[in-house]
């Protein structure tokens, strides 16, 4: 059973940490005591990690299915584009303000932040991709991690 093998290596390394604890006193040979703690150490992580996989089944062999598609049948990154697009005129004067834009890493959108606190166009987002490609065409530079501002040096060019 893989808990009785469990139990027996975790028993084994309270006995490599008792043999560290000589080795520090100098009642054991340090090398040998240390690589062996490190060996029961990697064996009881495999264990625990066959244990979890055990308990927590997971197909990772599945295919991954593709996103299932709106109602209208367009694809999920034409929808996010749009949107990006829309806020786009927003966001250039925003940041042409003074204002900046902050990368959220757990929803990977990227949010005007530094505008008053009345401003009609502070927390408007664009994706995380699209902010990078504004950094890449310089329109854009990063000024702290995952923050950026207007580049000084870019002009709008006007429209004829």
């Amino acid at each position: 059973m893989i808990t009785a093998r469990l139990n027996r290596l975790i028993k084994a390394y309270r006995i490599a940490k008792a043999l560290i604890g000589d080795a520090n006193r100098g009642l054991a040979i340090p090398g040998t005591v240390f690589r062996w703690c490190h060996k029961v150490r990697q064996a009881v992580w495999a264990e625990i990690e066959l244990v979890v996989n055990h308990l927590n089944p997971t197909n990772k062999n599945t295919v991954e299915t593709k996103p299932m598609a709106t109602e209208t049948g367009e694809s999920p990154a034409s929808t996010s584009k749009r949107a990006d697009d829309r806020a786009m005129k927003d966001i250039i004067s925003a940041l042409q303000d003074g204002a900046h834009l902050r990368i959220h890493t757990t929803v990977r959108r990227a949010a005007i932040e530094g505008l008053p606190y009345k401003d009609a166009r502070n927390g408007r987002t664009i994706s995380a991709s699209r902010c990078k490609r504004l950094a890449r065409e310089g329109v854009i530079t990063e000024v702290a991690m995952d923050r950026y501002a207007m580049n000084p040096d870019f002009e709008l060019k006007a429209a004829r």
